[in-house]
């Protein structure tokens, strides 16, 4: 495996990005990005995506209060009403909207 062409790097991109690649395709990988601007360009703005997301989406910063409170409204079966607290459900919002 000397040489991927974009088609193959890009299929690989999130394998590379979650460290799921051998040895030798993650040094293809990393000579195709050293010799293609747009790949590496791309690989950037995926990674940057994935941190973003994983930044923004994970509930370990909130609080404990707040983090059983949507894992309760998570159970929740849809369809069923809600009980919860109108305090706790603009913070909830808050939370959200960052």
């Amino acid at each position: 495996m000397d040489h991927m062409n974009c088609v193959e790097i890009t299929a690989r991109l999130h394998l590379y990005l979650d460290r799921e690649l051998g040895q030798d395709e993650v040094e293809v990988v990393q000579q195709h990005f050293g010799a293609c601007p747009s790949c590496e360009h791309r690989f950037h703005f995926d990674l940057s995506l994935k941190r973003l997301i994983h930044e923004k989406c994970t509930i370990e910063h909130a609080p404990a209060h707040l983090r059983e409170a949507v894992m309760r409204i998570a159970r929740t079966p849809l369809g069923e009403p809600i009980d919860i607290d109108p305090e706790l459900a603009q913070e909830i919002k808050a939370d959200l909207n960052g």
